[in-house]
């Protein structure tokens, strides 16, 4: 039998895969994209203290960028898509535990952000690595 938090993953997972479909869309689209950023910005500050992650969320999202820029390549297309899908989840008001339930509908965007963080970490250290190499951080 499952436990409660391996549920709860799936259950995350299940929707960040079907926002991974979306997602595409907003790669190929920059103002669309720009607006994702600018909604996921906003949005940042009703989520709860993502203990230490603060750090690792902006360089995911410099990592968007930077790719969809074409100016790094060197991460998987399913990394981006799945870092884009997180973005989508946190701004989705609709998702899992919805918005309007307060405290709640916010720590399952942060649990989702957190999940994403942990599975791209070996990708956001290499991003990080090149940013310093680069001069771009």
């Amino acid at each position: 039998m499952k436990s409660k938090s391996e549920y709860s993953n799936r259950k995350l997972l299940d929707s960040l895969k079907d926002n991974m479909e979306n997602a595409k869309a907003y790669l190929d689209d920059d103002a669309k994209m720009e607006s994702l950023f600018q909604d996921f910005e906003k949005k940042l500050g009703q989520i709860p203290k993502i203990g230490g992650k603060a750090a690792d969320i902006a360089v995911l999202c410099s990592m968007i960028r930077a790719y969809a820029k074409k100016q790094y390549t060197d991460v998987s297309v399913a990394t981006i898509l799945l870092s884009i899908a997180a973005l989508i989840y946190v701004v989705n008001p609709m998702d899992i535990v919805p918005d309007f339930m307060i405290g709640i509908g916010q720590l399952d965007d942060a649990a989702a952000i957190v999940l994403v963080l942990q599975m791209i970490q070996m990708d956001l250290n290499k991003y990080k690595k090149w940013q310093e190499e680069n001069g771009k951080r």
